[in-house]
């Protein structure tokens, strides 16, 4: 590069001509030599393109707009290409080698090559699942969780911290263990990141299971027969009726309240789907060999409509609902249902929000709570019905004799 210390400020377009070499293979070489000042000082090199001095930050822009157009990169490159789409496939059944050499821009032969890499330089066990008539699938004997940033992993660990007390509480700390170990696996040491620490400092305001262990227990066999389309017993206690009943139920599906979880499955005895509180179901056994088969038409999305918790009693009412100054700003705030919509905003700061739901009942509990700051103004049957569940609590905290 003796022309760039003789001609400080040479035109790029000259210098190629000059050393008669492609643009690409110049400025490949010109990457290796930004460290000498004498060709490239302050991040600034010694040479002039047509939108001025040439930068190191270009001289990078301009190499990854290379590697992008022309495939032009380097066999580390691919190889992670290729660990990551194995790892992200392996969870779907695989991958083949035309999507490998596609995706790293090679012939299949030169994939073979990166996986007998992996295999005999990493100690990564590749499966190859053969299939008649089919190309074979790649795919990982074990995936693997990718590394994210401290930051990143408080977050799932916050969410985990608010399964404390429920029925997902079983392990908390043992997957945050696992978290600490996969995510930051050989780029943080377990004092830089300072998690007992910050967990101490952190308060979840929940109410919880007075088992959670026990609970949990049964929700695992539950997930299980979910899974695997199990038929299982349970011995379920039905609140209003202060009784424990045996039930074979096959599980359609799982449904989460305020920390609270629901199975919604047929019950045999019933003679339909029925929905059952988590908590509640004293006993499950699992019936590993009588599987049923979940019924193509059904989605538990559809099954809840539009109700307003997990009771479904006909078909959905107009609801409005008058918030009081004190706390109108909660609904402009908090999403309560996904029909909510803001129909008026009154001049004393109040406001009337309306919902499309049914499963009145739970409604009705859930607007008591905000006592004179709510007031129904529609349908009637839920005025009433919020009506005579006040007049009970009057009474009941009416003066004593």
């Amino acid at each position: 590069m003796e022309t760039i210390y003789q001609r400080p400020g040479i035109d790029i377009n000259e210098l190629i001509d000059i050393l008669d070499v492609e643009a690409i293979e110049l400025y490949k070489a010109l990457k290796d030599l930004q460290e000498e000042s004498k060709i490239c000082c302050d991040g600034v090199f010694k040479i002039n393109t047509i939108d001025g001095p040439l930068t190191s930050d270009r001289l990078d822009a301009i190499l990854e707009e290379a590697v992008m157009k022309r495939g032009d990169i380097s066999k580390a490159v691919r190889l992670s290409i290729v660990l990551n789409t194995l790892n992200t496939k392996t969870p779907y059944g695989g991958v083949t080698l035309k999507e490998l050499a596609e995706r790293c821009g090679v012939v299949e032969k030169s994939v073979r090559r990166y996986i007998e890499t992996l295999e005999q330089e990493m100690k990564i066990k590749v499966i190859r699942n053969e299939r008649p008539g089919q190309p074979t699938l790649f795919l990982l004997d074990r995936v693997f969780l990718p590394s994210i940033s401290p930051e990143k992993a408080f977050i799932i660990f916050l969410s985990l911290l608010q399964q404390k007390g429920s029925a997902l509480s079983g392990h908390v700390n043992t997957i945050k263990d696992t978290l600490v170990a996969q995510l930051f696996k050989n780029k943080y040491t377990a004092e830089s990141l300072e998690v007992e620490e910050l967990q101490s400092r952190i308060h979840i305001i929940e109410e919880t299971l007075s088992d959670p262990v026990g609970v949990g227990e049964i929700f695992g066999k539950l997930f299980i027969a979910l899974k695997d389309n199990h038929r299982v017993k349970i011995w379920y206690f039905t609140a209003y009726r202060g009784e424990e009943t045996e039930r074979v139920v096959e599980p359609y599906g799982l449904i989460c309240k305020r920390q609270n979880w629901y199975l919604v499955g047929y019950c045999q005895k019933a003679g339909e789907v029925r929905t059952f509180r988590v908590d509640r179901i004293r006993r499950v056994h699992l019936y590993v060999y009588d599987r049923f088969e979940y019924p193509a038409d059904f989605s538990i999305q559809d099954y809840m409509g539009q109700a307003w918790g997990v009771i479904r009693d006909g078909d959905p009412y107009m609801v409005r609902i008058k918030f009081n100054p004190s706390i109108a700003h909660l609904p402009r705030t908090v999403v309560y249902h996904p029909t909510q919509k803001i129909e008026e905003e009154l001049d004393d700061g109040s406001i009337i929000v309306s919902y499309e739901v049914c499963g009145l009942d739970e409604l009705k509990t859930w607007v008591i709570q905000w006592g004179e700051g709510a007031e129904v103004l529609e349908p009637e049957i839920l005025r009433e019905k919020v009506r005579e569940t006040a007049a009970r609590i009057a009474r009941l905290y009416g003066e004593r004799c």
